[in-house]
């Protein structure tokens, strides 16, 4: 004997009469009301999605987009994105000045001091971990800061040092060993960039890089020498990343993707988790994604590094064989300099495109160089970077 038997009513305004259908193998569907952001378990017991959970859900949603929505669906999604101005992928431009001002804004209202506001709005740049009383551009982005623990932001006191034990151990453990060879050895340079071993960026800077290391007797310049080339190697590390959007995980696991990226476990492990989100994706398996957010953070690493390795200096060609190889544009790419602390130049430079000459525009670069890095009035990197206008501009007047 069946207790019950569940039917669904359609209501025909036309012919003002009501059907009922048996429901399928007699089974209830419970249509509840949802709230977004309540995750509702077996318990009844809700909470908050967290950070990652919220940032998977919106991978996949983008990801379904991307497979199989139309033109118009991804052109609105690409919008809707580009429209948000989120803490972390802000890297440049007026997105950044917006929320500087709405920082500052607010900061006014709540009584802050000049140096208050300043402070909490810079806290909300994507800017790699540094220290802000640094006055040489080897002090400003240490190699074992930006391998350190945290991921962005000034980095002072008894965290810088904790930091600098941690990064340093990871430091020693980039692929100098490879730099040093090739920029020594002619013939292996020649394969190295037949192969592909080495971003070509990077290939194009070891001429410099054993210009100094001819003077071994040196050992100021043999100093300079040891610093670039592991900026070269951590640089390296970073391009190989950026040129890839997405990892899968094999049966290897980490290990498996350290050898596919020639990193040792550790600093794999580290790069790993702090520029892409993993994912388990039930069609193509586990794998991880970087997403927005963190292609910018990739970016300003990329551009730290690039800068300290050159000591502060980056000529317009090498600007224009950056920008190249990043395939930004000049002005993006000089503003996202601009934020990290950088003076930028404009100008022109001339390059070969389809066997003629051409001019593009283009950037000198410089960070922090000044004639004595040692005088107490000698500039430090907070003091470098773009300044904060308190002053919100009035509706319809002039800026």
């Amino acid at each position: 004997m069946q207790p019950c038997v569940y039917a669904v009513g359609v209501f025909s305004p036309a012919e003002g009469k009501l059907r009922l259908t048996a429901v399928a193998s007699e089974r209830l569907f419970r249509l509840d009301s949802r709230l977004q952001g309540l995750v509702y378990a077996p318990t009844g017991a809700g909470g908050d999605e967290d950070a990652s959970a919220q940032g998977a859900r919106k991978l996949a949603a983008k990801r379904l987009v991307d497979e199989f929505g139309s033109t118009r669906r991804r052109r609105q999604m690409t919008a809707r994105e580009a429209g948000v101005v989120a803490a972390d992928r802000i890297s440049g431009g007026e997105a950044v000045k917006e929320m500087l001002g709405g920082v500052a804004a607010r900061g006014q209202g709540q009584g802050l001091t000049k140096e208050e506001v300043q402070r909490k709005a810079f806290e909300r740049r994507t800017i790699p971990p540094h220290n802000p009383s640094a006055t040489t551009p080897k002090d400003a982005y240490p190699l074992e800061l930006l391998l350190g623990p945290h991921s962005t932001g000034a980095v002072v006191g008894a965290e810088a040092e904790a930091a600098r034990v941690r990064g340093g151990a990871l430091a020693r453990e980039l692929n100098t060993n490879q730099i040093t060879r090739l920029a020594e050895d002619a013939a292996e340079l020649a394969k190295a960039r037949e192969k592909n071993w080495l971003h070509p960026y990077v290939l194009s800077r070891l001429g410099a890089l054993q210009a100094l290391k001819s003077m071994a007797e040196d050992p100021l310049r043999m100093a300079r020498a040891q610093q670039r080339t592991k900026y070269l190697a951590l640089l390296a590390a970073l391009l190989k990343l950026e040129s890839k959007h997405h990892l899968g995980i094999k049966a290897e696991g980490l290990e498996g993707l350290a050898k596919e990226l020639r990193l040792t476990p550790a600093l794999a492990e580290l790069l790993l988790g702090r520029f892409y989100n993993r994912t388990d994706d039930p069609a193509r398996g586990p794998r991880y994604e970087r997403p927005d957010a963190l292609k910018a953070l990739l970016l300003s690493y990329i551009l730290a590094a690039a800068v300290v390795a050159d000591e502060g200096v980056l000529d317009m060609e090498q600007f224009e064989d950056l920008r190249a190889a990043l395939k930004m544009d000049a002005s993006k790419m000089a503003a996202a300099l601009g934020q990290l602390g950088c003076a930028t130049k404009s100008g022109k430079v001339k390059v070969v495109r389809e066997g003629r000459e051409v001019d593009l525009p283009a950037f000198s670069v410089s960070l922090l160089k000044q004639p004595d890095p040692r005088a107490p009035d000698a500039k430090t990197l907070a003091q470098c970077f773009p300044e904060l206008r308190l002053d919100r501009p009035k509706a319809g007047g002039k800026k």
